[in-house]
């Protein structure tokens, strides 16, 4: 997908949860409205004993309803975060990885001092054995003529 789609579908995603909200707060406010009014007639001394009954059960199968209303908003917000946590996971993922390869490079050793002193050691036996027999020498050349003379 390109990052325009993408954008697309979040700002598609952002834009329905903030509708989904509003209308979630409106039916919360109405239903908080219709368990008042049902209590109200529970309580009140002019309502006859038939339909108080019936005033109480609405108000506990409001209250049920508001209740269920409650946990979809948390179901939501709870999958909210857990996709901003999966893109989270993917971005420390993919930084891991970039961290891992510049980490394959070669690292730098420091030879130790006795070490370094015996290579040195057979780097110059080995320049002095090369040097008198290369025939290109000018020095060599210099001994050879001044040998001859």
């Amino acid at each position: 997908m390109d990052e325009d789609e993408v954008s697309e579908e979040s700002d598609v995603k952002k834009s329905i949860n903030a509708w989904r909200q509003s209308e979630r707060k409106v039916m919360i406010e109405t239903v908080q409205d219709l368990i008042q009014t049902s209590h109200n007639y529970a309580k009140s001394q002019y309502t006859p004993n038939a339909q108080r009954v019936r005033w109480t059960k609405l108000a506990g199968q409001l209250i049920w309803y508001k209740d269920q209303i409650l946990k979809n908003f948390s179901l939501e917000a709870m999958t909210i975060q857990l996709e901003a946590l999966q893109k989270r996971m993917i971005e420390s993922e993919e930084q891991r990885e970039r961290q891992s390869m510049s980490r394959n490079y070669q690292t730098i050793v420091f030879r130790k001092p006795e070490e370094r002193k015996a290579e040195d050691a057979d780097k110059a036996e080995t320049a002095k054995t090369v040097s008198s027999d290369d025939p290109y020498d000018p020095e060599g050349a210099n001994e050879n003529v001044s040998k001859s003379t």
